[in-house]
């Protein structure tokens, strides 16, 4: 039995597979073009690591290398929309994962939404995910069964089992916070068991420091600046840069975002309340670190667990439970 996941995020895209019984995943940023069928390289130049897909009678391209596919004054190229998973370009998101993924038949496909979008949202998303997907090279992937499972799950999944603490699991009452690049999401478990009065969702993810950021950086090189691509791939490679060939830390910016992860941060312990019976505190997504420091000082100094890729930790728990889903039914 195939079973494969995805993580369609506001930012970045990831996907998780089986080769040859070895766990892979990987990502590309949440970015879709339209193709100008223009190949400037003459066979010369590189190939970009690029997918083109189909979606809703159009022709996109996503992929690895989809930054370098936006014109010079094109600062963002993603979408902030609040019904995002209704896009064509969320849609071409998925087919680009799965073409990353390589596999002509998925036995089950796991994904994941944001949980203020779970409720409303899951039959939806769950049908887009099933059937066949065709791209415009002839190829096409089937995709026989899906799973929607509230996004933080992902992460919360992810830790256990890389702990190898599942037999301890049923006593354990969890807090996952999930920050991502449009949303920060939350979950109050004990064990699987979802207590959904304690758990949530708001707009305050990695979109508005990255703004706030690109605004400092304009200020302090007193030059028109506003990048966001460079600043989201800056941020994962330590708060630096290059502009203009320049080398270019920006690390001594973080204490002035603390502002937005407070308020962020606030909602949460704002829906969780006391944290006295909360066992495990695991911080997941893209911008786990950036939001650690204040995160640790708003929730009671408490041990905060903060996962090695954490950007993977979703993808990589949806893969996981997916995998057990199948051998309990004896898949």
């Amino acid at each position: 039995m195939v079973v494969c996941s995805v993580d369609i995020g506001y930012g970045n895209t990831k996907f998780c597979g089986d080769k040859g019984g070895e766990m892979f995943w990987g990502h590309f940023p949440s970015i879709a073009t339209l193709p100008t069928g223009i190949d400037r390289g003459a066979n010369v130049m590189a190939k970009r690591d690029l997918v083109e897909v189909e979606s809703n009678g159009a022709k996109y391209v996503v992929g690895r290398d989809s930054m370098d596919t936006l014109s010079a004054w094109d600062d963002r190229g993603r979408s902030l929309l609040a019904n995002y998973v209704e896009t064509p370009q969320h849609l071409a998101f998925l087919r680009g994962a799965l073409a990353y993924i390589g596999e002509s038949k998925i036995d089950l496909l796991v994904s994941g939404l944001p949980v203020n979008h779970f409720a409303h949202g899951r039959e939806c998303m769950t049908e887009k995910l099933k059937g066949v997907h065709h791209y415009p090279n002839g190829r096409s992937v089937l995709v026989k069964d899906a799973w929607v499972v509230p996004q933080p799950v992902g992460g919360f999944i992810s830790y256990f089992m890389s702990t190898n603490q599942l037999d301890r699991l049923a006593d354990i009452k969890s807090l996952t916070i999930d920050v991502g690049y449009y949303t920060v999401d939350w979950l109050v478990c004990r064990g699987l068991k979802l207590q959904d009065e304690r758990s949530g969702s708001v707009a305050g993810g990695m979109s508005m420091v990255m703004e706030k950021l690109a605004q400092l950086i304009s200020e302090d090189r007193q030059a028109p600046f506003s990048d966001m691509n460079m600043v989201d791939a800056g941020i994962r490679n330590g708060f630096k840069t290059r502009i203009q060939g320049k080398e270019y830390d920006f690390s001594h910016f973080i204490p002035k975002m603390e502002a937005f992860i407070i308020t962020a941060i606030q909602s949460v312990i704002s829906s969780v309340g006391s944290l006295d019976d909360i066992d495990v505190i695991v911080l997941v997504g893209g911008g786990a670190n950036c939001y650690y420091d204040t995160a640790k000082k708003l929730l009671d100094n408490r041990e905060i667990i903060v996962p090695e890729e954490s950007i993977y930790s979703n993808v990589r728990g949806f893969y996981w439970a997916g995998s057990e889903r199948m051998r309990k039914i004896g898949g």
